[in-house]
């Protein structure tokens, strides 16, 4: 009997096409350029509300030992030129690919609020204390890439877990100097997967409740793109103007 090749042949050419769709759908990606953006002249407002849950007879805004909750928000605005030279891949946002060589502006217009359990503690009444921070952040990144000739802009939002550690001095009662690292993860495709917060301010207490402190920050922020977008590497640093609301639950 005459094998006839004709219908396996185009069972195996169809078994090899959907092996390459799913291949392609897991490495999936075309190769892109990474965003990049560097400003380091980014002026860092900031909020911060805190009710305390401790027994201290201290004021709230006094830097003491006990447990809070904190609510915070911060902003970040900056941008930062990128050159695409002949021959490197092309970057793509939301649609728009942006090919070589060619002049690029990125723009970045960030948001990142938190909600989270703040643990202090001052040892043996010491001017030295050490806190830690845990919870919830949300992150909020408008991105704009622009060229002569293109512009395309994407609004990317992603939440996750979030913490930070930090030490306190305290200079006097109403006054401290205040260090702070955190840390921000996101498991989302697309946005911002991972954001580290360098802060070092002073403190000083106006009011019972009252505090203002003034610094200077560092932000790194990157995501990286599960789909046909390129990933994106973000750092600012700056000035840091903050105003910090202090309660005490028991008052």
């Amino acid at each position: 009997m005459k094998f006839e090749p004709g219908p396996f042949n185009s069972y195996a050419r169809l078994l090899a096409a959907m092996l390459a769709t799913l291949a392609l759908g897991g490495c999936g990606l075309l190769p892109t350029t990474r965003i990049n953006a560097e400003d380091n002249r980014v002026f860092l407002p900031a909020l911060r509300a805190d009710i305390d849950f401790g027994d201290s007879k201290q004021a709230a805004s006094e830097p003491h030992t006990g447990n809070a909750i904190e609510f915070g928000i911060a902003k970040a605005k900056g941008g930062d030129s990128q050159s695409l030279v002949a021959g490197q891949s092309p970057i793509i946002l939301n649609g728009t690919t942006f090919n070589a060589p060619q002049q690029l502006r990125n723009d970045i217009d960030y948001y990142f609020a938190n909600v989270s359990w703040r643990w202090r503690k001052f040892f043996a009444e010491r001017s030295l204390g050490l806190e830690v921070t845990a919870g919830v952040g949300f992150s909020s990144l408008d991105l704009a890439v622009s060229s002569p000739t293109q512009r395309a802009s994407d609004h990317l939002y992603t939440r996750g877990p979030q913490g930070s550690v930090g030490l306190i001095w305290r200079l006097n009662p109403s006054t401290s100097l205040q260090g702070r690292m955190s840390e921000f993860i996101s498991t989302a495709d697309q946005g911002v997967n991972k954001m580290m917060r360098y802060e070092l301010s002073l403190a000083k207490a106006f009011h019972d409740n009252l505090t203002l402190r003034a610094g200077y920050a560092v932000w790194d922020v990157n995501g990286e793109s599960q789909y046909n977008m390129s990933d994106f590497q973000l750092h600012v640093s700056g000035p840091v103007i903050a105003l910090d609301w202090d309660f005490n639950a028991g008052n």
